[in-house]
This record gives C-alpha cells, structure tokens and sequence, in this order.
C-alpha cells in the first residue's frame, strides 16, 4: 500500500484569511476560516473539512491528484453548474517514494575473531 504526501492552500477555502491576533503575552498570525461559508462540518468532537481526491488524467508537477472539498449531496444540487465549477482546488497529492534505509558499518571483523571471542553458554 502507497502512502501518499498531500498539501493544501487552506486560504483557498470560502472566506478564508489570515490576521494577527494579540493575546495577553504573544501576538500570532491565525488563520480564520468561516465555519459555515467554507463547508465545515461541526460535530460532537471536532470540526471536520471533508475533502476528495480526484485522479488526474495528466498529471502535473508531481501531483497525480488533485483536492477539492466534498460537499454534501444538499448543499452541491443547491449550487449552480457555474458555483460548482468554481469550487476551488485546494492542492495536490503525490506518492511518496519509500526511502531505502542503509546501515553505516564503520568496522567489520572476520569470522575466525568471531569464532574465538564466542561464549561457551550460549543458548543454542
């Protein structure tokens, strides 16, 4: 089984934007994202994007996939053809490589050091 590497331009996202946002210690940059107007889901233990991926025919920079927010079936037939096409690709995905591990052997001794270095109550 592939895993795979996925980015995401969140600010793509229905109203999404970045501000400052002071505390009582620290001032950070946030990013704000409308609940409703992004098709957020609120449920009992979170807030969940539900997003698709989408094979591409020609894949491009990498990515074989593209992402896209899911809507629900409600929400898309009450879009118009012209709505549904601007919803925006919010990035890619791409297979990641498996990475072939290496040991570094800094020394090696052979096989008659072994042999004498050998306890005589070994297991087997």
């Amino acid at each position: 089984m592939a895993n795979y590497s996925i980015k995401a331009d969140l600010l793509k996202l229905r109203g999404a934007f970045m501000m400052n946002l002071k505390g009582k210690t620290a001032t950070k940059r946030c990013l704000c994202i409308p609940v409703d107007d992004a098709g957020l889901f609120v449920g009992e233990k979170g807030v969940y994007l539900n997003l698709t991926a989408v094979e591409m025919q020609e894949p491009k920079f990498g990515d074989t996939h593209f992402v896209k927010v899911n809507l629900d079936r409600a929400a898309y037939d009450a879009l118009s053809e012209e709505e549904r096409k601007a919803i925006p690709i919010l990035g890619g995905l791409h297979e990641l490589e498996p990475q072939v591990r290496t040991m570094v052997v800094s020394q090696t001794i052979d096989a008659k050091t072994a042999v004498e270095n050998a306890e005589d109550d070994l297991p087997f």
